[in-house]
C-alpha cells in the first residue's frame, strides 16, 4: 500500500523510554557525610522464636558443621584501645560488629539429621529450633499456604534491621546487604554451592520460603514478641552437600588484622593505589597501611536497581577474596565501609589487605 492511500494527518511521536527510577532521597542519604547521630537500642541479637512455639532440636553431622562453621568463633571483639567487648568473634565478619544476619534452614525433603520443616539457628546459644507451623498459623503469623516446604534444603539469610540501624541510622541499609553478602559467600565457600542456586531479595519469594510477613508490617512481628526480619538471600544446597573440612578450618581461623597493624605498616610501606583517596572518603587513615586495596564503586546518579546490583556484586566479590586469602594463607583482609560520595561516585565497599604472615608472597593473588 502506498502512502498516498492514507489521508494526511499529524504523525504520532514514539513514546519516550521511561528512565529507570533512581534511589529515593531517604535511601540516597547513605551517600552523604551526615553523621549517624547517637546510638539507639539495636534490639535483640537473635529473635526469641520460642515465643511462637519453636522448640530446640538435636542437630549433628553436616548441619552442625555448617552452622558452627559460619557463626561459632572463639573470644570476643576488642575496641581500638584493646578493651574487650561483649560481641563474640565469628568466622563471618560484620560491619561494626552489629551482626544483624539471622540464619534459617528450610528442609523440604528429609535428609541428614533433620526432618522436613522450617528451622532457625540461635547463634548466641548455639541452638537450632524447629518452628511450629500450627502455633504460628493460630496467631496469624504464617503467610504461606498450608503445606510442606519446597523440595531440597535452603539456607535463608535474613537481617534484623535494628541491629545496624541502631548504630548507623541512614547509613544502615547498605550494611544489611553487606553483611548478608558476606554470610552468603561463606555458605557458598563452605559447601561449594552453585551461583545459579542463589536467590537474592528482598522479595515475596523469599518471604514465602520462610512463611513470614513483610518487615514493614512490624506490628505483626512485635505482637508476638519478635523483631522484624528482612529475608535477603537464599541458597539451595546441593543434593549431597557437606561443608569442606579444609575450608571450614580456614574460615574458623580467619581474623581481620587489627587496625594497629595497618597503622604500623603505613610508616614504612609504600601506599597502595587509591589508598589516599579511599582514606579521605571514609575518614579512616589506617587504610594507608594496606599492602593491597580493592575498591568497588557506583555512580551516585545510577538507577536504584544498578546500585543494588553493585552492592551485592561488590560485597560477594570482597568476601570471596577474603575467604580465599584465608584458605591460601597469603592474605589477611579487613572489610571497609562508611564511605561518602565524592565527584559523583560512591565507593560502596573496600577490602584492605596485608600479607598472610612471615614468608607470605604478598604479590600473589589470593
Amino acid at each position: 500500500m502506498f502512502s498516498t492511500d492514507h489521508p494526511p494527518g499529524r504523525a504520532r511521536r514514539a513514546p519516550r523510554p521511561t528512565k529507570p527510577p533512581r534511589l529515593p532521597a531517604v535511601l540516597a542519604r547513605a551517600f552523604a557525610a551526615d553523621p549517624p547521630g547517637p546510638a539507639a537500642p539495636p534490639g535483640p541479637r537473635v529473635n526469641p522464636w520460642h515465643r511462637v512455639g519453636a522448640v530446640p532440636v538435636a542437630v549433628c553431622g553436616r548441619e552442625r558443621d555448617l552452622l558452627t562453621g559460619l557463626w561459632s568463633g572463639e573470644g570476643f571483639h576488642r575496641l581500638p584501645d584493646g578493651t574487650l567487648t561483649g560481641v563474640r568473634r565469628r568466622p563471618v565478619p560484620s560491619a561494626g560488629g552489629a551482626y544483624p544476619v539471622q540464619t534459617h534452614l528450610v528442609v523440604g525433603t528429609a535428609g541428614g539429621t533433620l526432618e522436613a520443616g522450617r528451622y532457625v539457628y540461635d547463634h548466641e546459644h548455639d541452638t537450632l529450633l524447629r518452628r511450629d507451623d500450627r502455633a504460628e498459623r493460630a496467631v496469624g503469623r504464617r503467610t504461606d499456604p498450608a503445606g510442606h516446604p519446597p523440595a531440597g534444603t535452603h539456607v535463608v539469610l535474613t537481617v534484623q534491621p535494628g541491629r545496624s540501624f541502631g548504630r548507623y541510622r541512614h547509613r544502615a541499609w547498605p550494611l544489611w546487604i553487606a553483611d548478608t553478602a558476606y554470610a552468603l559467600a561463606a555458605v557458598e565457600f563452605l559447601v561449594r554451592a552453585e551461583p545459579a542456586r542463589v536467590l537474592l531479595g528482598p522479595s515475596a519469594a523469599l518471604r514465602g520460603l520462610l512463611g513470614v510477613p513483610r518487615a514493614a508490617e512490624h506490628e505483626r512481628w512485635l505482637a508476638q514478641g519478635l523483631a522484624p526480619e528482612i529475608p535477603l538471600a537464599a541458597v539451595e544446597l546441593p543434593a549431597a552437600w557437606a561443608p569442606d573440612p579444609g575450608r571450614r578450618a580456614a574460615l574458623a581461623g580467619r581474623r581481620s588484622p587489627a587496625i594497629s597493624e595497618f597503622t604500623r605498616a603505613a610508616r614504612h610501606r609504600p601506599r597502595a593505589a587509591g589508598a589516599e583517596r579511599a582514606a579521605a572518603a571514609c575518614g579512616q587513615a589506617w587504610i594507608l597501611g594496606a599492602h593491597r586495596l580493592e575498591t568497588w564503586s557506583v555512580a551516585t546518579a545510577a538507577p536504584a536497581a544498578a546500585v543494588a546490583g553493585v552492592l551485592w556484586r561488590a560485597h560477594r566479590a570482597a568476601a570471596a577474596l577474603c575467604y580465599a586469602g584465608a584458605a591460601s594463607g597469603r592474605w589477611r583482609c579487613r572489610p571497609v565501609s562508611g564511605f561518602t560520595a565524592t565527584r559523583g561516585r560512591w565507593t560502596v565497599h573496600a577490602l584492605a589487605m596485608l600479607p598472610g604472615g612471615p614468608g607470605a608472597d604478598g604479590e600473589a593473588a589470593p
